[in-house]
């Protein structure tokens, strides 16, 4: 579940208001500000710290674009893994204690993938710290909805906010860090955040007030779809526009910095256009969910995304050595999508029942369907020797898609009623499009 998506939650009548909360909720809950903003900067440091790094870190074990492609999906196996499991998780540990698990797996991965002797040995440590971030990005809306249920749009804003400060900062020092203290040392060093972050989380979790700053909310009745959601069209449908998205997304985190060094540039220089991408689609970010959620139709806006990354990457594509700021610039107006079809998920249903069981398929398929993209491209180079078949067939396929299926989703309308009329039409008293 997104930063957006708990956003567009708010003011829902069952929510007590801030006036009622015990006196031990004001003084707990500074602290568990402070622990969700620390926690969130890691949700994708553990990418954008290494990827600006990939090709330096390549030349020394001697791996190839395949391998490069084969780091880029690893955020995308660990989302889609941890997505299924960190609510059982939950459910044995508690929210607190599974943000420290999170923080910790993320802190360990990052400090010993420092000392990885050889590839596998860096893509196992990169999947531990990849784990606890995976488990992390799962765990913090409920802890938002816990300790603040009455200011749940400014805390979605400050998650979202710091997740895309931790996104955008590393790749802007990762390469002169590494060219003053070497990359392991580079790599390394993001570990301190995290280790912070299970600190004030343990904090947390040890203070007497906790059970005062946990404001409870009644819990809303759990209304089941008329049909599984897994043979709902519109479900299908939506996971495959959240995985197109996010299929760019991350081929964009992996192999922008690789793409942009090929072209003769820095990787210094590389990296900052990463950290711009991410600058620019916060920026977007920040107002993309009022406009999605107030939105009749919402392809206009996947439109204006779809031509964002088209324009970025033909740039890229036709001359990377000119504008490339411009270029980075268009491919965050497109990686604000995300933002946008987590914000569609959330609208799209009317019970809780029915926002969870959506939000965990979407995620979990479209996830799985997103493997493809880091991989595919990297594949595809080094196959046909040069990035234009990937750019045509990796980026532009996928972008055609998200446009098709972004079409026949332009309406909003909940999974609930999409569930319904699966069910009269096999009945045979509906031919309402499912």
């Amino acid at each position: 579940m997104s930063v957006s998506s708990v956003a567009a939650a708010t003011d829902r009548p069952s929510v007590r208001p801030l006036t009622t909360a015990p006196t031990g909720a004001l003084r707990g809950r500074t602290l568990a500000l402070l622990a969700i903003t620390c926690a969130a900067l890691n949700l994708r440091l553990v990418v954008t710290a290494l990827s600006p790094l990939l090709t330096t870190v390549g030349d020394e074990f001697g791996f190839a674009a395949t391998v490069i492609g084969v780091f880029g999906t690893l955020p995308l196996i660990a989302f889609a893994v941890f997505g299924l499991v960190t609510p059982a998780i939950m459910r044995r540990l508690g929210p607190e204690l599974t943000a420290v698990l999170s923080m910790l797996l993320t802190a360990l991965g990052q400090a010993l993938r420092a000392f990885a002797p050889d590839t596998g040995t860096l893509l196992v440590l990169t999947a531990v710290a990849l784990a606890g971030a995976a488990l992390g990005n799962v765990v913090l809306p409920p802890l938002i909805k816990q300790y603040f249920p009455d200011r749940l749009a400014t805390l979605s804003t400050v998650q979202m906010v710091a997740i895309h400060t931790g996104a955008l900062f590393p790749p802007l020092v990762a390469v002169p860090l590494a060219e003053a203290v070497g990359w392991r040392l580079a790599i390394g060093a993001w570990a301190v955040i995290a280790l912070a972050a299970a600190g004030l989380w343990v904090l947390q979790w040890l203070s007497p007030t906790r059970g005062d700053a946990a404001q409870a909310v009644p819990a809303p009745t759990r209304t089941a779809l008329a049909r599984p959601v897994w043979r709902v069209g519109m479900a299908w449908r939506m996971a495959l526009l959240f995985g197109m998205v996010t299929w760019n997304v991350f081929t964009l985190f992996t192999w922008l910095p690789t793409l942009l060094a090929d072209a003769g540039h820095t990787d210094a220089f590389a990296g900052s256009m990463v950290s711009l991408m991410v600058g620019v689609s916060l920026l977007f970010g920040l107002v993309a969910p009022t406009v999605t959620v107030r939105s009749a139709n919402t392809f206009p806006i996947i439109a204006l995304g779809v031509a964002g990354y088209a324009i970025g990457y033909l740039g890229v594509a036709v001359a990377p050595e000119h504008l490339t700021p411009l270029w980075a610039v268009f491919l965050g107006m497109g990686t604000s999508l995300f933002v946008v079809t987590m914000t569609m998920i959330n609208t799209r249903s009317t019970t809780p029942g029915g926002a969870g069981a959506l939000s965990g398929f979407v995620q979990g398929v479209g996830s799985g369907i997103a493997l493809g993209g880091p991989l595919l491209f990297g594949l595809v180079g080094e196959l046909t020797g040069g990035w234009g078949a990937s750019y045509l067939f990796v980026a532009g396929g996928s972008l055609t898609v998200a446009l098709v299926v972004a079409y026949v989703e332009r309406t909003p309308r909940t999974i609930e009623a999409a569930a319904e009329s699966v069910g009269r039409r096999t009945t045979g008293r509906s031919v309402v499009r499912a």
